[in-house]
């Protein structure tokens, strides 16, 4: 059984740390300075603490190990091993997007960590600035608690307060690249797409408005990508994972949004991947075990359209190329397409609704489920 280790977890930022200074000489000027670019008002002071490395690093990991639990690591191991996104191995590095920004927010304990040398650039600063501001007006905590009950919902929060800290901050998503695993994870920050909403809220409604996506905070990542969604406030179609299929049995499930369905494809590079995401109604990853132990990964999602649904299954054999290569294609009726690999691959739709299964017996999985949807 794989063991893929969160080595970094995204999200999280990374400095350097140990115990200095308690705050810097400019730190007033600075959550100023942080509430004049925002908008939003200081209502006490940010405490700061001034660590050195290995310090400064234990407290990012211990935090987000806090917010990432072991439960949630292993589930999403699995899923990013059978999506094709780590190789098939013993021991994997489950590696994320690190930020060397040398500041961090704990929203937590409510104060910055700034790592003692070399010392962090000022727009990093006044970023995590930022997002203490955020939380002294409206509470980051509660995107802890969203994370263990719904996935999209909690990228969906995340992203929308980072990205009004970027905005003000002038922080800039960091470049793309490397591994397909990396790529995602990258994306799946969610920076780019919560600095765009807050830019377009702010440039409608002014500071008021996107202080109404900080209250509420989209309910999903499609809300998040498309302002209109997230105006009227459209909920995700219902998707079901039943518990048991045949012997096969549900041992974990959480939601698939529009930015996971988008970031899958461009961790693969396949072409118009924005495209085929955009017409997602809801969606849902879980993970099958059967009686011996194996693991299958299912992603079943409604579109809006027929026409939606069939762009998707253009793009899913795209998919399947990039993610298992070498892999050989045969007739599976009434799914689209089987594919034999690392991973045996099924994908199918019927009507709106379409799934995709990796691992043992994923074309009777995947049948049934496309028929209970």
């Amino acid at each position: 059984m794989e063991k893929i280790v969160a080595v970094v977890i995204c999200g999280f930022i990374a400095l350097s740390a140990a115990d200095g200074p308690a705050a810097a000489t400019n730190g007033d000027d600075l959550l100023r300075s942080a509430s004049r670019l925002s908008g939003l008002a200081v209502r006490r002071v940010v405490p700061k603490r001034v660590l050195t490395g290995p310090r400064y690093d234990a407290a990012v990991l211990r935090a987000a190990y806090r917010e990432y639990p072991r439960s949630l690591r292993s589930i999403d191991a699995a899923l990013y091993a059978r999506l094709g996104l780590t190789p098939r191995s013993l021991q994997t590095p489950l590696a994320s997007n690190v930020h060397a920004s040398r500041a961090w927010y704990d929203p937590v304990r409510r104060r910055l960590l700034l790592r003692r040398a070399p010392a962090a650039k000022r727009a990093w600063v006044v970023n995590e600035l930022v997002r203490a501001l955020v939380d002294q007006n409206f509470n980051l905590r509660r995107i802890a608690k969203l994370r263990v009950r719904d996935r999209d919902r909690a990228i969906a929060a995340k992203s929308i307060v980072d990205g009004t800290a970027a905005l003000a901050s002038g922080v800039s998503a960091s470049p793309v690249r490397g591994t397909p695993l990396e790529r995602f994870l990258e994306l799946e920050s969610g920076l780019a797409a919560g600095k765009a909403l807050a830019k377009e809220l702010r440039y409608l409604g002014g500071s008021r408005a996107l202080a109404s996506a900080l209250r509420l905070f989209p309910q999903t990542t499609e809300q998040l990508l498309h302002i209109d969604k997230f105006l009227e406030r459209e909920r995700a179609l219902p998707v079901r994972l039943p518990t048991r299929i045949g012997d096969w049995k549900l041992s974990a499930s959480e939601s698939f949004g529009e930015l996971d369905v988008r970031n899958l494809l461009l961790a693969f590079g396949v072409p118009n991947a924005v495209a085929a995401a955009e017409g997602w109604g809801g969606g849902r990853i879980g993970l099958y075990v059967s009686p011996t132990g194996q693991t299958t990964a299912a992603v079943a999602l409604r579109w809006d359209t027929v026409d939606d649904s069939a762009e998707w299954r253009d793009a899913v054999t795209r998919y399947v190329g990039a993610a298992f290569p070498g892999a050989a294609a045969r007739d599976c009726p009434p799914l689209d397409g089987c594919w034999s690999s690392t991973w045996d691959v099924a994908a199918g739709v019927l009507g709106s609704t379409s799934v995709l299964a990796s691992g043992p017996a994923s074309d009777r999985l995947a049948a049934a489920l496309l028929i209970q949807n």
